[in-house]
Parts: C-alpha cells; structure tokens; sequence
C-alpha cells in the first residue's frame, strides 16, 4: 500500500499572493520614483486615504456585530456566533496599533447623544438610545 504524500498546497499558495501583492513595490523600486506614474499615483492615493479607508474598515467591523444578533434571531446564525465575534470587536477595540475602533466608536456615540438630544426626538427613542449607549458602554473593555 502507497502512503499518501502530504504537498503543501496552501504554502504555495500564500507565496503566490504574497508575490503578486509585493512585487509591483519591488518592481517600482529598481524602475526608479519617475518610473509607472499611474501605479505611483495609485500608490499615492492609497496612502493618502489610508485613514478612511481604515475608518470604512472599522465601521463595518462595528455594524456587523448588529447583524450578527439579527441572524442569532432570524435561524441564519449560530449561537456562539455573537459570542465570537465580540471578543474580535473587544480585541479589535482595545488594539493599541490600530486606534479606529475606539475612535469610531467614540465618534458615534458623540453623534447619537447630540441627535437625541434634540428636543424633536422622541422620547421613547431618546431613553433607547441612552439605554443602549449605557450597556454598550458596559460592555467595552477597560483601557489600561
């Protein structure tokens, strides 16, 4: 009987898209600065839009907690789905090198306590949405 040989497909594969992710940086280095202006433009404007770029990431990330609960409740979901994917959302907000998280957070609840605020809002929103900003406050880890 033949053993099976065990091929590392997937370590190919990772070398693969490192190469195709990597080497036009390379390539415009040994061409020189003046060398691919629309590649060097599109790297440019990579760079200067990396924080909103960052930012979309991070709102998404929050947002999708919501939806997670919604598909708990709708049979699309798992139970330990909500549970996994907020320890990712407590890691992610407690993250030193990447601060959007908190931020975003922080950004969005300044926003939602100045719209409640308004003395248009009603007021079973008005106490909803201070409730919920209470227990999501409840819910952040401590920052040390």
């Amino acid at each position: 009987m033949d053993k099976a040989v065990h091929k590392p497909e997937h370590k190919l594969f990772f070398g693969d898209i490192c190469l195709f992710v990597f080497l036009p940086f390379f390539f415009l280095k040994a061409r020189g600065s003046n060398s691919l202006p629309f590649l060097r433009n599109l790297l440019d404007k990579l760079n200067a839009n990396q924080q909103n770029i960052l930012k979309f990431i991070a709102c998404n990330e929050i947002f999708l907690m919501p939806a997670t609960v919604f598909m708990l409740f709708s049979g699309q979901g798992s139970l330990l789905q909500p549970f996994i994917y907020y320890r990712f959302l407590t890691l992610r907000y407690s993250s030193r090198r990447n601060p959007y998280c908190r931020t975003l957070f922080t950004e969005l609840r300044i926003v939602v306590e100045h719209v409640i605020m308004k003395p248009s809002c009603p007021l079973f929103l008005r106490r909803l949405c201070a409730s919920s900003i209470s227990f999501i406050t409840r819910l952040a880890p401590t920052m040390a």
